[in-house]
């Protein structure tokens, strides 16, 4: 927001007076846009004066003026405020052009940059009863890096209310990750506190209601607003990481919720964006989805939500032949998420896409997931009416039903390409244990893939079993105490009736050992990830070799058994 300091040299030429026409057509639209938040027709968030009145920022000595700090605060990048994002260069640079008549261009934007303003509420709040849901004084332990404590509520209301206003209560702040607030609409979480992730996470069928993640202020919409009823139950999600290895800490972070009447438009969450993914080591990768709109729908607001290797974030909506522009975020900073104004009209048949780029620089894959190492593409949007479903990911082109391959940097020379293809489907329960025996040496190639689950219940929904597979090409070569491991992976999972689709390629090699019925290798080349073969269970029997791996899955353990055949 502009200061009250004036610029006593006058960064505008003599007699500049710019363009009313100019403005009318083009600069008010924008001002409103980006500025209007702060600077509207009643100043809020402690700006001075208002600048929507074009006789009122013109008038006065040159220098003094208002339109004069603009072009001032605009070229040193001092407006909007530290930690609020920049417009497009093309916005403040037609800004600068216009108050400045022509005579200053915009600086290069540096930092967080959006195509749309933030959606700032007001700094003074309704006048509306309000209701305080807080972590009753939760220890948080050296040992929480990555907990999810999940708080549950009754609705604090003995007739229907509207949820108006969200406001974050941050008690200790060195351990908070982001908070969820969540409807839980079938009922089915645990009545007491629970640590969320060993209760199979979210409660099926639960609807998000509000996010809140650092840097984000309080949340208001400008009527209607979210239903609370008598008799529902709500969990508080909150992400502690204590990370710093703080001792004696006990929080009580909440939210406050404003209730007004349960009158005008009732909104709802919902969040475009694609479930499953991996962003390989040292490597730069664009993720998408689609949405299909199948009912009409208006947005209000939405919060873009990646982790710490995020860069980009972009949305836009295809309708027929046309693209329309829904919001672009670049210089990506994790510490500034904000819900930003993204009013549109969406209709059925609309396609919603989602794309983030992300920039892994660890020698290790990251996986979409729940975890502050893992990572998110998100849009947390309010939309009215409210959605059928909470989630909305279609593969961006069509189900995939092969996965082709290509040998790795870690494989042989000469490594076949053509191999048969794996399919693997999911079983609920445990599988036999493997027993070892003496592994030949040689190359094998994968014949057969299972996949085991004890729960089905994962954060983002229930898992469909029936629904979900996975498709793998690879081999392994054996041989004078080393081994190589090379693959090309495709998950294909189903999940709250959501597609997920990802592709991913595991290449390693290096010495292995083996202590009883465990195979460990260490790899010199390539990386750990899902479905690597770091350490696993084996079982050997003359040409056909078992190996059996765990990992983690969208916030849930896998178990995926090969069944591998010597081929030479």
């Amino acid at each position: 927001m502009l200061t009250a300091t004036a610029c006593s040299d006058g960064p505008a030429p003599p007699d500049c007076v710019p363009d009313a026409d100019r403005w009318e057509a083009e600069i008010a639209p924008l001002v409103e846009s980006y500025c209007g938040t702060c600077h509207g027709e009643e100043p809020d968030f402690g700006a001075p004066f208002s600048l929507l009145d074009y006789d009122a920022i013109t008038e006065g000595t040159e220098g003094l003026r208002h339109v004069d700090q603009m072009v001032r605060q605009l070229a040193e990048g001092t407006m909007p405020p530290v930690g609020m994002p920049r417009p497009p260069d093309e916005v403040t640079g037609a800004l600068l052009s216009w108050a400045s008549c022509g005579t200053h261009t915009a600086p290069p934007a540096a930092g967080l940059v959006s195509s749309a303003p933030p959606a700032l509420a007001p700094e003074t709040p309704p006048e509306l009863p309000t209701v305080e849901l807080r972590a009753p004084n939760f220890a948080v332990s050296v040992a929480d890096i990555d907990r999810y404590q999940c708080f549950t509520f009754e609705a604090p209301v003995d007739e229907p209310r509207f949820i108006r206003r969200f406001e974050m209560i941050i008690d200790q702040s060195e351990v908070l990750h982001h908070l969820v607030f969540l409807r839980d609409t079938d009922r089915t979480a645990p009545s007491d506190n629970y640590e969320c992730k060993r209760s199979g996470g979210m409660p099926p069928g639960s609807e998000y209601l509000y996010a809140w993640a650092p840097g984000q202020g309080a949340f208001q919409f400008p009527e209607g607003g979210l239903r609370m009823e008598p008799g529902e139950r709500f969990i508080m999600q909150i992400h502690y990481n204590n990370a710093p290895g703080l001792e004696g800490l006990t929080d009580r972070s909440g939210v406050r919720l404003y209730l007004a009447p349960p009158e005008g438009p009732e909104y709802g969450m919902f969040s475009p964006g694609p479930l499953g993914f991996s962003v390989p080591p040292r490597d730069t990768r664009s993720v998408l989805s689609q949405c299909t709109i199948d009912t009409p729908a208006r947005v209000l607001a939405g919060m873009p939500h990646m982790h710490e290797i995020g860069s980009e974030f972009h949305q836009e909506v295809r309708r027929g032949e046309e693209v329309i522009p829904f919001i672009d975020l670049t210089g990506w900073v994790f510490e500034t998420q904000l819900f930003y104004s993204t009013p549109m009209e969406l209709r059925p048949g609309d396609r919603l896409i989602t794309e983030c780029v992300y920039e892994n620089p660890t020698a290790e894959t990251v996986f979409s997931g729940t975890d502050t190492s893992d990572e998110m593409c998100f849009n947390f949007m309010y939309v009215s009416p409210p959605p059928p479903t909470r989630f909305c990911d279609e593969t961006y082109g069509g189900r995939v039903t092969d996965v082709s391959y290509a040998p790795g940097a870690c494989a042989p020379a000469d490594a076949p390409e053509e191999l048969s293809l794996a399919v693997g489907h999911f079983t609920l329960g445990l599988p036999e244990p493997l027993t070892g025996g003496t592994l030949v040496d040689g190359r094998y190639e994968v014949e057969e893939l299972e996949l085991f689950v004890e729960d089905p219940r994962t954060p983002f929904g229930d898992l469909d079993l029936e629904d979900s597979l996975v498709l793998m090409r690879g081999s392994l070569w054996v041989g004078d105490g080393r081994a190589t491991w090379d693959a090309a992976v495709h998950l294909g999972v189903k999940v709250a009736g959501v597609a997920l689709d990802d592709d991913t390629h595991l290449s390693q090699e290096g010495p292995y050992t083996i202590d009883g019925t465990t195979l460990t290798l260490s790899a010199e080349c390539g990386g750990e990830g899902a479905l690597a073969l770091s350490s696993v269970e084996y079982e050997a029997r003359g040409d056909r070799l078992m190996v059996e791996a765990t990992s983690d899955l969208m916030g849930f353990p896998l178990i995926q058994r090969l069944t591998l055949v010597r081929r030479e």
